[in-house]
């Protein structure tokens, strides 16, 4: 137990991906028997946790700029990609059959259309009967990536309806009443515990939860519902880290079953760890979960990244040295035993 307190390589941050990430820490610890954890705790507090080196890596939806990294003494990389997908708590309405355009969207979140059968609500959906129900919105309390994506799709697609959401540093000022819970487990548990009500939350979510998602009305095209192949078709549309590793938007892109609010995810680590040790079983452990490929996402409801990506970044981390010249070297077929009896 005491190996596990002082010597478990801890990681907190973006709740986006924070299932995955969980996962791939069990694997990990199956397969190597050394200790590892991932917190869920949001974008921003992952980027604070890391700053101030109280864990071993930080998460966040939102990439930092060079320098704020140069700032921070950070390094960054992504790891993988989602959509952001709007929810909600409709009798009758099942997954994808509720149908949104991104004005009819903002407008709601704006606080402007309060109803879900108003004029503009029932225009999209002739089918479907909906009822009369005062809409209620749900959203982070926490600073979240999330919700600075989704936040930022809706000023850019539909800037003058959206423009009374103010963004606030991983948070949002909404106009109007809102019930604002921490985490996207609370969102997931509120929105199904309250008819009438919308929320958003990663792809993950939708899809493990049995949530309603909707359909959404891409800048190209028909209706999309959300989907691995409409991630994929965004990543494609947006050349998603063809060259480089420099973040590229995902967000309102054109082009066929492109679905509008989609992101990659990143992790950060410190440039010059204080215990090279450790930062040797941070990046063996994203190296491990790199080199399963497409495997390490399949049935999260999350994309991987591209394969040329994903080797790239292998590279990376099998060549990490600090600014000072040390190698951080990535530790490999070492159980928990050979680690302690190495320190």
């Amino acid at each position: 137990m005491a190996f596990a307190q002082n010597n478990e390589v801890r990681g907190t941050g973006a709740s986006f991906p924070a299932k995955v990430y969980a996962q791939w820490a069990e694997d990990y610890v199956k397969q190597t028997g050394l200790p590892l954890s991932y917190k869920s705790a949001g974008s921003s507090a992952g980027v604070k946790a890391i700053t101030d080196r109280s864990v071993d890596f930080g998460a966040s939806d939102v990439p930092l700029s060079p320098a704020e990294l140069d700032k921070r003494g950070l390094f960054q990389f992504p790891t993988l990609v989602g959509g952001i997908v709007p929810v909600v708590n409709l009798a009758g309405i099942g997954p994808g059959e509720l149908r949104l355009d991104a004005v009819t969207l903002a407008k709601i979140w704006a606080g402007s259309i309060t109803r879900w059968n108003d004029p503009a609500i029932r225009a999209l959906n002739p089918r479907a009967t909906l009822p009369g129900l005062s809409i209620q919105r749900v959203v982070r309390s926490d600073g979240s990536g999330t919700t600075t994506v989704f936040v930022e799709y809706l000023r850019k697609a539909a800037p003058a309806e959206a423009a009374p959401i103010v963004p606030d540093g991983g948070r949002a000022q909404w106009p109007g009443t809102t019930v604002a819970v921490d985490g996207s487990g609370k969102v997931v548990a509120e929105v199904k515990a309250t008819p009438g009500a919308i929320g958003y939350v990663s792809s993950d979510h939708a899809l493990r939860d049995n949530l309603s998602g909707v359909s959404l009305k891409p800048r190209q095209g028909d209706f999309v519902k959300p989907s691995l192949l409409a991630f994929r078709a965004a990543i494609v549309a947006g050349g998603l880290f063809k060259n480089s590793l420099e973040p590229t938007s995902l967000l309102n892109l054109e082009g066929p079953g492109v679905w509008p609010i989609v992101t990659a995810t990143y992790v950060l680590v410190p440039r010059e760890p204080a215990s090279m040790e450790r930062a040797s079983r941070t990046l063996h452990f994203f190296y491990q979960s790199f080199l399963k490929g497409d495997s390490a996402v399949a049935g999260t409801g999350f994309a991987p990244l591209p394969v040329a990506t994903q080797a790239r970044i292998v590279g990376l981390l099998s060549n990490f040295k600090t600014p000072s010249g040390q190698s951080v070297k990535v530790i490999g077929g070492l159980g928990a035993r050979a680690v302690v009896a190495s320190n």
